[in-house]
């Protein structure tokens, strides 16, 4: 596999991932003291609204990795859209 065609960004899609991964933890400890004592304590609407852009941030890094490959010439122009549908398909039921 090669170093990725955008690459020079840094793998922005991993850094994505990443961004859901810290959001649904901090979802996760709403309302929980941490260290220093503060606890965040956001409306049930926000922290709902937020879980729902977590599954879309997850969804938007797996799409963007795909690209990546794509014009990297890691996955042919014939595969792609079958990646994409996959991907959307894992999706569709969240």
């Amino acid at each position: 596999m090669s170093g990725g065609a955008f690459s020079s960004n840094g793998y922005v899609y991993y850094q994505v991932n990443q961004f859901a991964d810290e959001l649904e933890n901090r979802l996760d400890n709403n309302n929980v003291a941490d260290e220093y004592g503060y606890a965040p304590e956001y409306p049930q609407e926000i922290v709902e609204y937020l879980r729902k852009q977590v599954v879309n941030l997850r969804r938007i890094s797996e799409v963007m990795r795909a690209t990546d490959y794509l014009f990297a010439g890691d996955h042919g122009p014939e595969n792609f859209l079958k990646v994409i549908e996959k991907i959307e398909k894992s999706y569709s039921g969240t």
